[in-house]
């Protein structure tokens, strides 16, 4: 099945700058700021090892302003180097002077991760497309790369600037993880047999409804089985004590 999106056998990333944009948003210990789950980085080190002849400069985020998470990716860093069993560098900047002179000391194979992006108000924000690609933190975050590789399907439904303008910006292609879902949803979106049953769970109750409304209106979905907090605002909302 022909996937439709761009992948990594479609550029030579050897030898060249990648930004890389990752979803590492994970539990965190308020307290102690200790990353309790690493499900997240997990799934992003296949595409990282794939770009191993490559210069890896990672742009991501933790949680949102005013969560009690939302910090620095200081300890991803260091999570993610104990992962991959190799040096990952961190820098306390997004696309300032620090930024770029990490970036242009870079070698071949070394990774580097930068601030968490949603300090930067910009990113914070809901664009369309044109409009992301104009944006300070797009423009200057562009210059930084040769390429442009997407995995993180986990902010994908976000149209936030640099998930919807890099990609205007630079050559974007998706990382393996982005790849491996969309192929999957492709499969079961267009080659699925009439009743479609989907199963949502999660904590993110907005945009968990958001999606059912998506499904079932565009008729994706036939019916849906909601879990987890989400069924729970479901069974409140009829009447039932939890």
């Amino acid at each position: 099945m022909s996937v439709p999106i761009g992948t990594l056998k479609e550029i030579k990333p050897e030898g060249r700058t990648i930004l890389l944009r990752l979803d590492l948003n994970s539990p965190i210990d308020p307290t102690t700021k200790h990353i309790l789950d690493d499900k997240r980085f997990r799934e992003h080190l296949p595409t990282i090892q794939a770009l191993s002849q490559s210069r890896v400069v990672i742009v991501t985020h933790q949680s949102r302003p005013g969560k009690k998470d939302f910090t620095t990716l200081e300890a991803h860093a260091e999570r993610l180097e104990a992962l991959l069993g190799r040096k990952v560098r961190y820098v306390d900047d997004i696309f300032g002077q620090c930024a770029r002179d990490a970036v242009r000391a870079m070698k071949n194979g070394e990774v580097l991760v930068l601030e968490n992006v949603r300090f930067n108000a910009e990113e914070n924000l809901t664009v369309k497309p044109d409009d992301a690609q104009k944006l300070f933190l797009v423009r200057k975050l562009a210059q930084m790369g040769d390429y442009f590789v997407n995995d993180a399907f986990g902010t994908a439904h976000r149209s936030q600037p640099t998930m919807v303008g890099l990609p205007m910006a630079m050559r974007s292609v998706a990382g393996l993880l982005m790849e491996r879902e969309v192929t999957t949803l492709t499969r079961v979106f267009q080659n699925s047999p009439k009743p479609v049953c989907m199963v949502l769970g999660g904590t993110k109750v907005d945009d968990s409804i958001s999606v059912a409304d998506h499904m079932l209106n565009g008729n994706t979905a036939d019916m849906i089985i909601v879990t987890g907090v989400v069924a729970n605002i479901f069974l409140a909302a009829a009447g039932f004590d939890i």
